[in-house]
């Protein structure tokens, strides 16, 4: 049988051509080239890699692998925490040696000599005042502890106070100006607000209304320190010509004889007073003379008629206006109006119903009759006590007729015998 002849294959040509055309320093026989052949089917750079690299590269299907080269080879996250653990202790033993050091420092300056006092004579005090009582050094809230709840006085007050918010509008003083001191004499009791077409605009009744600048010095404070600076003036230590001659009058010395005694009178009474001991007198009298003679004694109900219905319809949309009179109200009479309801009070009168709380009702049927909506309804009745047969029967008119028999057939008329024998 015949040989096919062999033909060449493809990696044989291959081996001849690296044969031939890697260059060798040595001389090889046929035999030991074809042993020896640098042909290879893997890279170089596989045979450099490690075992473990070449898992790494087929686990990710990458020649190039995410991570360390060699995660088995550095060290462990235990091994990173204690070596961290240890730096920061060493940096703590250096604080702590810097600490000790200026201590020492510290501990090595002279020290003053000292000598503890063994009693508090001559000693600073702070924070103390002898006079801690006294007016100066007390403390006044602006809002007043005692809260008003009179419906009448709450008026007066919420009137009081748009007067005045209003008497600074018209003045053209700021509204912040309203004083924190306590609230002085009331000089709105003839001043109230009218409607006009530019607004609101006070109205002064009678002769009696103080000008306005009074009123702007009574909300501001200025009238007090005028006042507080004119009693200061009037205490004076030199005597006034009329104290000089009062002080003659009523001597019982005799300028010519000095020396003598007085003659003492058993009988003596006093007299009316001399007309330079009435101007003494009117000098150091606090009291208006022409306020005295005109006071009248008034109470809140004639003084609120007399104010009229016209300062309640007084629009608050304006806040600065809303605020400086909440503000003034709250000085008058300590009450407190939640902020939710600030919105809701567009007038005064509104703002009056916030103020007047009425108290609550002891017993339910007083309640039920203060509720409108229910005692306007024409099938609805409200009684104190309990509805029996007989209100019903009195309500009918025949109650007379029952009463008259049953005392005719002898049989009782209230009780339980006679519901028995009703029934």
């Amino acid at each position: 049988m015949r040989r096919i002849a062999r033909l060449d294959r493809s990696i044989d040509l291959l081996r001849t051509r690296a044969t031939v055309q890697a260059p060798s320093s040595t001389y090889l026989c046929t035999a030991c080239k074809h042993r020896a052949s640098p042909f290879s089917t893997s890279s170089a750079r596989d045979a450099k890699a490690s075992l473990t690299e070449k898992l790494r590269r087929k686990i990710w299907g990458t020649d190039s692998p995410p991570g360390l080269e060699d995660p088995y080879g550095g060290k462990s996250v235990f091994d990173q925490t204690k070596k961290r653990e240890w730096e920061e202790q060493i940096e703590e033993q250096k604080a702590a040696r810097k600490l000790q050091s200026q201590e020492a420092k510290v501990n090595s300056l002279s020290k003053p000599k000292y000598t503890p006092a063994t009693t508090w004579d001559g000693l600073e005090t702070l924070g103390y005042v002898e006079d801690r009582w006294a007016a100066d050094h007390l403390y006044t809230p602006f809002v007043p502890m005692e809260v008003k709840t009179d419906s009448e006085e709450i008026t007066a007050a919420l009137h009081r106070a748009m007067v005045e918010i209003f008497a600074l509008r018209e003045a053209g003083v700021p509204l912040e100006s309203v004083s924190s001191k306590m609230p002085g004499r009331d000089l709105t009791l003839d001043v109230t607000l009218d409607q006009s077409p530019s607004g609101p605009v006070l109205k002064f009744m009678g002769d009696a209304a103080p000008p306005l600048q009074d009123l702007v010095g009574s909300v501001t404070g200025q009238a007090q320190v005028q006042a507080k600076a004119v009693d200061e003036t009037a205490e004076h230590e030199v005597p006034t010509e009329s104290e000089e001659d009062v002080a003659a009058d009523r001597s019982t010395v005799d300028p010519l004889h000095p020396d003598a005694e007085p003659a003492v009178e058993e009988s003596f009474k006093k007299e009316n007073p001399t007309e330079s001991e009435e101007d003494v007198d009117a000098d150091r009298t606090s009291e208006d003379p022409l306020h005295q003679a005109n006071s009248v004694d008034v109470t809140y109900e004639e003084l609120i008629a007399s104010w009229g219905p016209e300062w309640l319809q007084v629009s608050l949309e304006n806040p600065e206006i809303k605020f400086a009179v909440l503000k003034r109200m709250m000085q008058l009479t300590g009450i407190r109006i939640p902020d939710a309801h600030l919105n809701s009070s567009k007038t005064a009168s509104a703002l009056l119903k916030l103020l007047i709380i009425p108290p609550k009702p002891r017993k339910l049927v007083d309640a039920l009759s203060q509720k409108e909506d229910l005692v306007t309804l024409p099938n609805v009745s409200i009684y104190a006590r309990r509805i029996t047969p007989v209100d019903k029967e009195r309500s009918l008119g025949r109650w007379k007729v029952i009463e008259k028999e049953l005392e005719e057939r002898g049989l009782p008329v209230t009780g339980h015998e006679a519901k028995r024998a009703y029934i």
